[in-house]
């Protein structure tokens, strides 16, 4: 397989996983609470279900996008890029996983609801990994990006736009049917960097500069 046919099918990766992703959020806004009947519901397990399928392909397309710029991007893009890819596996994944497995089986066992909304003490460590890992992961991967130049710059400022959002989120009076914003504006970005994958690598380095045409000179 070719490196274009690899970049592309990376691109596609991230594109379908972004926009699954993304839709997995905003359905995430609709299904908040902790109360059994919303953590049984069928939108919750679609959300679930949605997330887990977006992150998959997030999963597959985010190695192509660190290569196409992984010898511009340094030790702070491959920082960023594993960062990234671990918190899209366990949020994106472990998580929404147990939702559609234990939670119904606690469920049906009647386990108090309190017990199935909060994570058990040994994934504490992962958790803080991951909140770690998500502000950092977004954070060196839009520097890189900016500094490598090999995508568009539009893409690292829309994430750093959305560390912003993720700030204002904590507001108390930040509106909570947007609570999901950031999360969608982070997804935008990754479907930016898909949407490049798909097209010829166009390395600067290797354009010829532009020869002036002699002038004569006339005593």
């Amino acid at each position: 397989m070719s490196t274009t046919t690899s970049y592309r099918l990376s691109g596609i990766a991230l594109l379908a996983g972004a926009v699954l992703s993304a839709v997995g959020y905003i359905l995430s806004a609709f299904a908040s609470g902790t109360d059994l009947q919303t953590l049984i519901s069928p939108l919750s397990m679609t959300f679930s279900v949605v997330t887990i399928l977006g992150s998959i392909f997030l999963l597959v397309g985010l190695p192509g996008m660190y290569l196409r710029q992984a010898k511009r991007a340094g030790v702070v893009g491959l920082l960023g890029f594993l960062f990234l890819f671990y918190v899209t596996l366990f949020q994106g994944i472990m998580v929404p996983f147990t939702s559609i497995t234990f939670i119904p089986f606690l469920a049906d066992h009647q386990i108090a609801p309190e017990i199935m909304a909060n994570p058990p003490a040994t994934w504490i460590p992962f958790f803080a990994v991951s909140m770690v890992g998500q502000v950092l992961g977004i954070l060196l991967l839009a520097i890189a990006s900016l500094r490598a130049r090999v995508f568009p710059r539009w893409i690292g400022w829309t994430m750093v736009a959305t560390l912003v959002l993720s700030a204002a989120s904590m507001i108390p009076f930040f509106p909570e049917a947007l609570s999901s914003l950031p999360a969608v504006v982070g997804m935008v970005a990754l479907a930016g960097f898909g949407l490049n994958l798909l097209t010829p690598q166009q390395d600067s380095s290797n354009q010829t500069a532009p020869v002036s045409s002699p002038v004569e000179v006339r005593a």
